[in-house]
């Protein structure tokens, strides 16, 4: 057990950086000068904490009081803590999997593990463990919330706040269990596979498309929470065997409105029972599975040339290129390279239009729907509101907040090359707006056959989303050169650990805040008005910008040192 604990800690720390902050605890209890960090810098990160951490209550506040309302409705409480069971298992789905996916390998330190005495099922165990935290923690939070909101207005005895820990606790585990149940099945079975870093890439788009097709099940039921209580209390439909399926959620709704009763304790250690089923047997059965799906990620495989071929190989492969298409080039190799980038962000321009439009079309009154917004929408609102969607959809890649950080190993190497650090800083930026332009075509491309947009509005939201775009991201840059995250053990951190990724969501959040307060403020002005706003000053600020960031990254590059 004392491993088992030790790579729990290892894990979490990979994940969490707790080890970085309990150096600087320490350093600062023994006077050493630890890493500066300025009072307005501190200030900032409590206040962006703090908003994060509002907007969370609120949204789950917002979230549970409105099925409490409906429930109590209803007169059927069990339906309640149901929903919320059923809510909290499709979210862990669909993040877990990624989670799971992006965090299978995280580095050498995994084939370190593996030369050492330590058993498979302790290693996997520490690992499935340590990915479990994100998802407890999210239904803690949201079971906190609710219970609070219910304890306002019912009074029930403390044993139910109790329960509903118990609840939150338990709830996300047979989703992770599933993930990885999915996760080294496939892995394993592709061993024999050279390219296992393509594979894990291809296993995180088929669990993005199973968490999808789950997700369409669930929203197809009904259109709106009502409905799908008003379902549930008739005993029809798809949700009345969606509990059939999976009957955890009938135990979370039986324990918690009789937390007194002896029928609400055996629920409760029905689901304690039903929950553990499937992360034991994984990890029981699955577990050298796993440790042997992961020989070989490590390993740098190198083709070996006849002479007869070494000439021809190196007239197609070896030849001289421009420094900017080759510096290019080299991102988007270095980001194929290691799956966890891909999956934790430039993904997400495929998988949340994907998302969003499957919840939408498995609605029922979809076609109902979008008469009533084109009624609410004219189509000069539209070409804004679609640029402003894809511009913020194009800058939530994370290439450009975390373009240094994750290059830090190899800083050095490119410092020592006779080459023109800005050309290379300014690829780092194109290949963030490549992505972009990804998501330019998928928004407006759904928006003009939504919306029936003519080929002048289409070029107009496409103007807006590409300047919206290129503003936001070379402020994402600027921020990870001014502040890289230049330390890390594994590709996970660069990223995960990476706050200038917060800052940058953050400060999306207000430009778009700031935007949505201009359009609502013009949209009855003409159509040039609303382009120069929305795309002409974005423009303006990246032109301007632009120039002064090559210089500023030249001089930032050239003074660091690791």
């Amino acid at each position: 057990m004392k491993v088992f604990f030790r790579l729990v800690k290892i894990y979490l720390a990979s994940t969490f950086n707790f080890k970085n902050l309990k150096e600087q605890i320490k350093k600062k209890k023994k006077g050493q000068p630890g890493e500066k960090t300025s009072k307005l810098k501190a200030f900032g990160m409590i206040i962006l904490f703090a908003l994060l951490l509002v907007e969370l209550l609120f949204f789950f506040g917002g979230a549970a009081y409105s099925l409490y309302t409906t429930a109590k409705a209803l007169h059927n409480m069990n339906l309640l803590f149901e929903i919320s069971a059923a809510i909290i298992s499709v979210f862990t789905l669909l993040i877990g999997f990624m989670l799971t996916t992006s965090t299978y390998y995280i580095g050498d330190i995994e084939e370190l593990f593996l030369s050492m005495p330590i058993k498979p099922r302790a290693l996997f165990g520490a690992k499935f463990a340590a990915n479990s935290v994100n998802g407890i923690l999210t239904s803690v939070s949201f079971f906190a919330v609710l219970s609070i909101i219910y304890g306002i207005f019912e009074k029930p005895p403390f044993l139910f706040y109790v329960y509903a820990l118990v609840c939150a606790l338990a709830i996300p585990l047979p989703m992770i269990a599933l993930c990885y149940f999915f996760n080294i099945l496939i892995m394993r079975f592709t061993n024999f596979l050279k390219n296992k870093n393509l594979i894990l890439t291809v296993n995180g788009i088929i669990g993005m498309g199973f968490a999808i097709g789950f997700n369409y099940i669930l929203q197809s039921a009904k259109g709106t929470p009502d409905e799908i209580l008003q379902t549930l209390a008739s005993g029809t439909a798809a949700l009345q065997d969606f509990d059939a399926y999976y009957p955890l959620v009938k135990f979370v709704g039986v324990a918690l409105t009789q937390p007194v009763s002896l029928f609400g304790f055996f629920s409760l250690f029905g689901l304690l029972l039903a929950s553990m089923v499937l992360p034991v047997c994984v990890i029981f059965f699955m577990s050298n599975m796993y440790a042997k799906s992961l020989i070989g990620f490590g390993e740098h495989r190198v083709k070996k040339l006849e002479a007869k071929h070494v000439s021809q190989y190196i007239e197609k492969k070896i030849k001289a290129a421009p420094l900017l298409y080759t510096c290019v080039k080299r991102e988007f190799n270095m980001m194929n390279r290691t799956p966890i980038y891909l999956l934790n962000g430039p993904l997400s321009i495929i998988f949340l239009p994907i998302l969003l439009i499957v919840i939408f079309s498995a609605k029922n009154n979809g076609l109902k729907m979008s008469s009533e917004i084109m009624q609410f929408i004219d189509t000069s609102s539209v070409f804004v509101i679609t640029g402003l969607a894809a511009g913020i959809l194009g800058s939530m890649t994370n290439i450009a907040d975390t373009a240094v950080s994750r290059d830090a190993k190899f800083i050095p190497i490119i410092k020592s090359f006779p080459i023109d650090i800005k050309i290379f800083m300014y690829a780092k930026l194109i290949h963030a707006m490549i992505f972009a332009v990804f998501a330019t075509i998928i928004i407006v491309g759904f928006a003009a056959v939504f919306f029936k947009l003519s080929i002048l509005y289409i070029i107009f939201a496409s103007l807006i989303s590409l300047a919206f775009s290129a503003m936001l991201n070379l402020v994402g840059l600027f921020l990870d050169t001014a502040k890289p995250k230049l330390h890390w053990d594994n590709p996970v951190s660069a990223m995960k650990q990476n706050l200038n990724v917060m800052f940058v969501m953050f400060f999306n959040l207000i430009i778009m805040g700031i935007a949505i307060v201009v359009f609502f403020l013009s949209r009855n002005t003409y159509d040039w008005v609303l382009l120069i706003y929305f795309a002409g000053i974005p423009a303006a600020v990246f032109f301007v910008l632009l120039k002064p960031y090559g210089i500023f990254a030249e001089n930032k590059i050239a003074k660091i040192e690791l």
